[in-house]
C-alpha cells in the first residue's frame, strides 16, 4: 500500500512542530513506505527546508508544497491533488504521532477493506495542564478518547465512529468523493478554519461523510494514538465562546451541503428551545452551559440566515 502523509500548517509554533516531524521520522514503518507532504498555507515567514531536518536527517522522503489560499479546506483539498497513494494520513502541526502510528494505520486499511476513514485517540500532550471546567469541552479542541474498544459504523450522521482529520487514515476514493462534493457544492467552500480567528469547521466531517455515499464504513480504532500539543490560548473564555458559536453555525453550513434542510424557526421559538435544553442536556459547569449556548445561537443564526433551509435541532444537538 502506497502511503501519504499530509500536515497542513498555517504559522506553526517551530517547537511544536520539531517535535511532529520527529514523531513522523520516527515511525516503525519502513521510511521508504511513505512520503511525507508538507502543505504551507501561507505561513509568514514561509517553512523553508531547515524546518524539515528531522525529516531528512530520518531519510524520509518529503515535499513542501505551498498553497495560497488560506484556509484549512483550501490546505486539504490540495493536499490531495498534490498525492497519490491509496491511503492519506493527515496530521496537524501539533500532532505528535505515536511511534507505531504509521504501521497500524497501514494494518488497519490492509485488514478492514470496508472502512473508507478512520481515526483513533487523540490525548492532551501531557506537557499540558489546562483548568478542570474546561473538561466538557475538550472534543470540541480536538481531545478525545473513547474508550478501548473498537466503533464502526455505516452512518451518515456524526457519532464516535466518524474520526476528526487529525490523525485520520482515509482511502482515495473517500478522498476523489470529497472533492467532487466540494466542486458540486460552492456553498461547502465556507467550512473550515481560516487562520487564528476564522472559526467554521466541519470540513472534515463533509470528507469522511464521503464513504457513506461510496457504502464504506468509518471507525475508531483505538489502537491510533497521538497527543494533541494544543496552543494553552486556546483554553481561554473568549476563543471557547467563539469557536462553539462558529461550530453551531457550521453544523447548519455542513447538513445543507449535504442536502438536508431546516425548518424555518421564529426568535420566540429559538429560545423556548434552548431553555427547553438547559433542561435536558447533561451540563458540566458553568463554562460548558455557556459554550453550550453559544453553539445554539451559532446555530439559530445559520438557520435563521437561510430559512429555506429539515434537520430538526434535537437532531442536531445531538452531536
Amino acid at each position: 500500500m502506497v502511503l501519504d502523509v499530509c500536515i497542513c500548517t498555517h504559522n506553526p509554533r517551530r517547537d511544536i512542530f520539531a517535535i511532529v516531524l520527529r514523531a513522523i521520522a520516527n515511525q516503525t514503518l519502513a521510511k521508504n513506505a511513505y512520503k511525507v507532504w508538507v502543505i504551507d498555507n501561507c505561513s509568514n515567514p514561509a517553512l523553508t527546508e531547515a524546518d524539515l531536518l528531522p525529516l531528512k536527517n530520518a531519510g524520509v522522503d518529503y515535499k513542501i508544497v505551498v498553497e495560497p489560499q488560506l484556509g484549512n479546506l483550501h490546505a486539504r483539498r490540495r493536499a490531495i491533488e498534490e498525492t497519490s497513494g491509496e491511503l492519506l494520513v493527515f496530521v496537524d502541526d501539533d500532532n505528535e504521532l505515536t511511534h507505531t502510528y504509521l504501521e497500524t494505520a497501514v494494518n488497519i486499511a490492509n485488514d478492514n477493506p470496508s472502512l473508507g476513514c478512520f481515526g483513533g485517540k487523540l490525548l492532551l500532550a501531557p506537557t499540558l495542564s489546562c483548568p478542570s471546567w474546561i473538561m466538557p469541552l475538550l472534543p470540541y479542541l480536538a481531545v478525545r478518547d473513547y474508550g478501548d474498544g473498537i466503533i464502526t459504523n455505516l452512518s451518515n450522521s456524526w457519532g464516535e465512529w466518524e474520526p476528526p482529520t487529525a490523525g485520520a487514515g482515509v482511502r482515495r476514493q473517500v478522498l476523489k468523493r470529497y472533492l467532487e462534493r466540494l466542486n458540486e457544492i460552492p456553498e461547502a467552500l465556507k467550512l473550515g478554519r481560516r487562520g487564528r480567528s476564522g472559526l467554521l469547521s466541519c470540513e472534515d466531517s463533509l470528507m469522511m461523510r464521503g464513504a457513506f455515499d461510496l457504502g464504506l464504513e468509518c471507525s475508531y480504532q483505538p489502537s491510533l494514538v497521538l497527543l494533541h500539543h494544543l496552543n494553552p490560548n486556546r483554553f481561554k473564555l473568549p476563543y471557547l465562546i467563539k469557536l462553539m458559536y462558529s461550530y453551531g453555525r457550521s453544523h447548519v453550513i455542513l447538513e445543507r451541503t449535504l442536502g438536508h434542510s431546516f425548518p424555518s424557526v421564529s426568535l420566540k421559538e429559538a429560545g423556548k428551545i434552548m431553555i427547553e435544553n438547559i433542561k435536558t442536556r447533561d451540563i458540566k459547569n458553568v463554562v460548558h452551559l455557556i459554550g453550550l449556548l453559544a453553539w445554539d445561537l451559532g446555530y439559530f443564526r445559520e438557520v435563521r440566515r437561510t430559512p429555506e433551509a429539515s434537520v430538526s435541532f434535537s437532531q442536531a444537538v445531538a452531536r
